[in-house]
């Protein structure tokens, strides 16, 4: 079974007022997608521990430009004291037109034949779409893989996974977690040690695990 990390929070009781002008609610609009790439990065730094090196494979030029979570997830990067060793751009198809849309084998597998140096391999290009001589192909030691699964990276779309895609890949280790939309189980204890960034995180999403 997925275990799912309590990240929790009670959903706040009170509407946030929203200003008239336009830039200030792009701004609040985009804030659970900044929170996302922040937490993203406290967990990247504590599953790193002391070797600090980190590969990225995001959605290439043709998603649009680079997008809310991978800017806050890099600025929380350099915060936390962790290098980016390698970034693979990854065309995960084009969303404005029908076809498969995801990240292809290929490009998973080289990433992950780049990221000798790395600690952990950060996906914000959704979950690896593999078959079944896809997988058999996973070097069976690999870096940690930590997997953005959302429908949304703030400014530009995200790439969802329904949860026995990213089951199958946690309890085969090709992935350690994926974050996905939908708030996490409340953990009231927790409330007043929240910063707001946390809080917002817990309100919009939620993380899988690995079965230890």
């Amino acid at each position: 079974m997925v275990r799912i990390r309590p990240y929790l929070l009670p959903l706040a009781a009170g509407a946030l007022l929203f200003a008239s002008c336009a830039p200030r609610t792009n701004s609040v609009l985009l804030q659970p997608s900044e929170a996302l790439g922040t937490v993203l990065g406290e967990e990247t730094a504590r599953i790193a521990g002391s070797r600090k090196t980190v590969t990225i494979i995001a959605p290439d030029a043709n998603w649009g430009a680079a997008s809310t979570v991978e800017q806050a997830f890099k600025n929380s990067l350099k915060k936390q004291g962790l290098t980016i060793v390698t970034a693979k751009a990854a065309n995960l198809g084009d969303p404005m037109r029908r076809g498969q849309l995801g990240l292809k084998a290929a490009d998973f597998l080289n990433a992950l034949e780049q990221s000798a140096g790395a600690a952990v391999v950060v996906s914000l290009a959704g979950p690896p779409v593999l078959g079944p001589n896809d997988a058999a192909r996973v070097p069976a030691q690999h870096p940690p893989v930590l997997v953005v699964a959302t429908s949304s990276l703030g400014n530009v779309p995200g790439l969802g996974a329904d949860q026995a895609q990213l089951a199958r890949l946690l309890d085969a280790g090709i992935i350690q977690f994926a974050i996905i939309d939908g708030a996490s189980e409340p953990a009231p204890s927790s409330a007043a040690t929240m910063d707001a960034p946390h809080q917002l995180f817990s309100q919009n999403y939620r993380i899988l695990h690995r079965p230890d």
